[in-house]
């Protein structure tokens, strides 16, 4: 699966036309419409500190400028997003609530639960895709592995020894590390947390000794040598952010869950030129000088715009391949 695979246009007519009726273009907005008109609240599923909210305050921060309208970011962590959407698609489909998260409430929690209290294609209209990241795996810097394939040694001679942590199950970090065990084919302990914060903290600290997380919330701690990085698990090709951490596939271990994204939703009934209106300028929030500096500090890559086929095309095929995963590692709608 590629991030933006050739065949993404194709795939559009499977989903709902509504879709692309709904997001229209950015130029749909009347310029009489007085959006917004008060504060816009933009909702994230996971604690602070994590990649969506980083990239929601800084996008916050510009959009109050833009707006003149206060930009209120509220963390609405728990259910591994699940809290957080089913606020959202409560909402007023008005714009003044809008969720920014990562990939994983929207394609991944519907592979692991029969029952969500939100329905993605019912429930939400896809605003704007931002951004994307790469997957690190790190350890504790008493680790003995110095590589990917010592890792896998040294989890191989001590089967019982050793733990992974997690910002929370379900996320992209814990299935990332559970297709890793099935690859690799070895066996660590999984020790979920709320958060990427609290989870680099026992790494740190040593009661956990690996995880592998999103590079927002895994390259300052590298950087700050309190982890060390082993390798770039979802992409074959070396990070232009960190290009001398090695990639899985060069140690031999490949198919590993790719990059995570982060988007932005709205309520399903939101007005079409509202939902143009933000789009618009989220896009230009992401092109500005500020946002894109900050960008590469975080660990995040632009993406290229797309149109409302071409995301809609996009989240089915991102649905599709997390169907596949879970059920290759026997956790599809466990729950």
């Amino acid at each position: 699966m590629k991030l933006f695979p050739s065949a993404l246009l194709a795939l559009a007519t499977a989903l709902p036309v509504v879709l692309t009726a709904a997001l229209g273009s950015p130029g749909a907005y009347a310029a009489s419409t007085p959006f917004p008109g008060k504060p816009v609240r933009i909702v994230i599923p996971f604690a602070a500190g994590q990649g969506s909210d980083i990239l929601a305050r800084a996008i916050g921060e510009r959009l109050t400028k833009a707006w003149g309208q206060p930009v209120v970011v509220e963390n609405r962590a728990g259910a591994n997003g699940a809290i957080a959407l089913q606020d959202v698609a409560r909402s007023a489909p008005d714009g003044y609530t809008i969720l920014l998260t990562s990939n994983s409430p929207i394609v991944i929690n519907p592979s692991l639960y029969k029952k969500l209290p939100y329905d993605v294609g019912r429930d939400f209209v896809p605003v704007a895709l931002l951004a994307a990241t790469d997957m690190v795996m790190v350890v504790n810097d008493k680790f003995p592995a110095r590589n990917l394939q010592e890792v896998i040694a040294e989890l191989n001679a001590h089967p019982d020894k050793y733990s992974y942590g997690s910002p929370g199950t379900g996320s992209t970090s814990h299935l990332s590390m559970e297709v890793f065990k099935r690859t690799a084919g070895v066996k660590i302990t999984h020790v979920p947390y709320k958060g990427s914060a609290p989870a680099f903290t026992d790494l740190i600290g040593g009661s956990t000794q690996l995880m592998i997380d999103a590079m927002p919330s895994a390259l300052p701690q590298v950087k700050g040598g309190r982890v060390r990085a082993i390798a770039i698990t979802s992409s074959d090709v070396p990070s232009t952010i960190a290009p001398d951490i090695p990639t899985a596939s060069s140690a031999g271990v490949s198919g590993l869950p790719e990059r995570p994204w982060y988007g932005v939703f709205a309520p399903r009934a939101t007005d079409p030129d509202i939902v143009a209106k933000v789009r618009q300028d989220l896009l230009a929030a992401m092109t500005s000088p500020e946002i894109h500096g900050r960008m590469a500090e975080l660990g995040l890559e632009s993406v290229p715009p797309l149109s409302a086929a071409e995301f809609a095309a996009f989240l089915k095929e991102h649905t599709d391949y997390w169907n596949q995963a879970t059920q290759k590692i026997g956790m599809y709608q466990t729950e």
